[in-house]
């Protein structure tokens, strides 16, 4: 193998890397009112998914919903002191799934998009202790597009919530 080839090689692995950590990378969040609460182990957390984006099923919210409790309640920190409940409101403002194909064929078209307001909310009392907001989309082409879907962006979205109400950078 001479230098060019090792050369072209290196290029693609790097290109490749570099695509599939778009669609992985977690979105940072943008803050309405600051989270004055951090999510510590041992705390209760419920998650409720609501959409103002029609598109999205019911049943894709309440899977995002449990991804979402699944995720906080894994990158909890050990907390002190007695345990909290939480409860989490994600109200998705957008969604889009958009398109493999059309991904592929045209690099910035079918774009696939995951937006949404987080409030967290601590119970009994149901005082709000912090909101934000997360975006999410893809739109690179080729092939690594059209293996890309609407899952892999649900699960990049919960990993941002959790990391956010549990403030792990």
């Amino acid at each position: 193998m001479n230098a060019l080839q090792a050369l072209r090689r290196l290029s693609a692995i790097a290109a490749v890397l570099t695509l599939s950590s778009c669609a992985t990378s977690t979105p940072n969040a943008i803050y309405v009112s600051p989270l004055t609460a951090v999510i510590n182990q041992g705390d209760g957390v419920t998650t409720l998914v609501t959409a103002t984006d029609a598109r999205m099923s019911e049943e894709e919210r309440q899977m995002l919903g449990d991804q979402i409790s699944q995720d906080v309640q894994s990158l909890a920190q050990p907390g002190s002191g007695t345990p909290q409940r939480y409860e989490l409101e994600v109200n998705i403002t957008r969604y889009s799934r958009g398109n493999g194909f059309v991904r592929t064929a045209l690099p910035g078209m079918g774009q696939i998009h995951l937006d949404g307001v987080v409030a967290v909310y601590q119970l009994p009392k149901r005082t709000k202790v912090g909101e934000f907001i997360l975006n999410k989309a893809f739109f690179i082409g080729g092939l690594y597009g059209v293996r890309v879907n609407m899952n892999t962006i649900a699960s990049t979205f919960a990993q941002a919530v959790a990391k956010t109400v549990c403030q792990v950078r």
